[in-house]
């Protein structure tokens, strides 16, 4: 992915925007999109899903963990899943869906339209690719300027070819991701899904290492066993940090683990020189790394 693209968090979308998901993890799919629509029908939007594999009833249980109650809202029209396409594609067909669509949520009195739609149909109902970036150009002038709608492009980058998705991902102003776990001035912790686990960007010191913490706690819901900790985006670490994360690791049950990548060369060396390398739960570099 060009790093000049504009990144946004899911919970910054807003009618306007159209944004790229590029994901290789149908975890990362579902915890961005469940955010992105429980925001809309939160903020009285009607929510368009597009879908091309997953089934309304999934897309229901993706929301109620964020407290939405997926089936009252499609009952009341506020939320509906529509097949991605039929068998003949047009772009510009599509696009006037679009527009209709946006006309009737207006009609109905929501406060605008944000839709969303799985792109693998694609792949069996495009022969090439200039087609679906036609499309994609027709989708972009109707949200450009809009304040009624805004829209987010899912692209499986374990189905699509890596340079497609380069070029469709150029094709949007930016790319959505999920949520922080913390974002302020000093610290930032988001998750990942590819390696499942958490790019820790900042310091962490005395002042940070709480939140720090509670992020580390928050990994211990998830189902792997293995928690991946990236540090290469860190500015600093004091011990403080470097304490959080042992603790972090001992209170682990046995067979999990924090696996802190990409810490410093000094650091790793206090670790072995402390003894800290050699607490249970924790390793240091990616398996087979040597931490000296």
């Amino acid at each position: 992915m060009n790093d000049s693209v504009l990144t946004k968090h899911t919970g910054h979308v807003r009618l306007g925007d159209h944004l790229c998901l590029p994901f290789a993890s149908d975890l990362e799919q579902r915890e961005v999109l469940s955010a992105y629509i429980a925001d809309g029908l939160l903020r009285g939007e009607r929510v368009l899903y597009y879908s091309d594999k997953t089934a309304p009833d999934a897309i229901d249980a993706w929301l109620d963990p964020r407290g939405v109650d997926g089936a009252l809202a499609m009952a009341r029209g506020q939320l509906e899943v529509r097949p991605a396409t039929d068998d003949h594609f047009d772009p510009g067909t599509l696009v006037d869906g679009i527009r209709d669509a946006i006309r009737d949520a207006r009609a109905a009195g929501f406060q605008g339209l944000r839709l969303t739609g799985e792109m693998s149909w694609a792949l069996r109902r495009v022969p090439d690719t200039g087609r679906l970036h036609e499309y994609e150009s027709g989708v972009a002038s109707t949200v450009t300027g809009s304040e009624e709608l805004a829209a987010i492009c899912q692209y499986d980058e374990r189905l699509f070819d890596r340079a497609d998705v380069s070029g469709l991902v150029a094709r949007h102003p930016g790319v959505v991701c999920v949520d922080p776990l913390h974002d302020d001035r000093r610290l930032r912790i988001v998750p990942t899904y590819a390696p499942r686990g958490l790019r820790v960007q900042g310091t962490v010191d005395e002042l940070s290492a709480a939140p720090f913490a509670e992020a580390l706690a928050h990994t211990t819901q998830w189902p792997e066993a293995v928690v991946v900790i990236d540090l290469a985006e860190l500015r600093f670490i004091d011990v403080a940090g470097i304490r959080t994360l042992v603790r972090a690791a001992e209170a682990l049950p046995p067979g999990r683990t924090l696996q802190v990548r990409n810490l410093a060369p000094t650091l790793r060396n206090v670790l072995r020189i402390v003894g800290w390398d050699a607490t249970p739960g924790l390793t240091i570099g990616e398996p087979g790394m040597a931490t000296t």
